[in-house]
């Protein structure tokens, strides 16, 4: 397993550990204004999104250059990008979102928050079952120059599983931006 897995993997449990005690009620207070929390979490997204639409865009031009060198390149860059942008911008949004869930009483507090932490908590569990994994053997099959009818099946998995792990994002960015349900009253 990589260093990038590994780190994508502890990002994701500590992830869900937060949630998890936000969920049980562990009492928590804003650390550093409103303001800070909301532009952290704001910044979290940004940089988590990003790469998430990014990451795939590179990959995807790398593999129909039809260059090897580009494929590596693309998967190095995939990995790395992954620890220094993935993984710091799940952890802003997280942590400062669990945060700035307090002023509305909690995360189980409203509706909306339920909504936005259940499809993280499914979105961070498809994606360390799937998306991972995928990447991993995409990447793996870069590193030994395998052939591009090689790559074909494993890039289209890994964008499959990417793709329908990152629908949900939109759908919890319309619940943190309107504040409103869409499936509970």
């Amino acid at each position: 397993m990589s260093t990038s897995a590994k780190v994508s993997i502890a990002s994701g449990l500590v992830s869900l550990a937060a949630i998890a005690l936000a969920w049980n009620g562990t009492p928590s207070t804003l650390v550093m204004p409103y303001e800070m929390h909301k532009l952290a979490h704001i910044l979290g997204v940004v940089v988590f999104g990003g790469n998430l639409v990014v990451g795939p865009v590179w990959f995807i031009f790398a593999f129909l250059s039809r260059d090897k060198g580009h494929l590596a390149f693309a998967a190095r860059a995939l990995a790395k990008a992954d620890i220094f942008l993935t993984v710091p911008g799940i952890q802003l949004t997280v942590w400062n979102g669990v945060f700035l869930a307090t002023v509305f009483g909690g995360v189980r507090s409203q509706p909306w928050l339920v909504e936005s932490m259940v499809t993280l908590v499914v979105m961070s569990v498809f994606s360390m079952a799937l998306v991972l994994p995928a990447q991993e053997k995409l990447v793996r099959l870069c590193e030994q120059g395998a052939d591009l009818a090689t790559m074909k099946v494993p890039l289209a998995l890994w964008s499959l599983w990417g793709t329908l792990v990152g629908v949900p994002l939109g759908l919890v960015l319309y619940l943190m931006v309107s504040k409103q349900a869409v499936f509970s009253g």
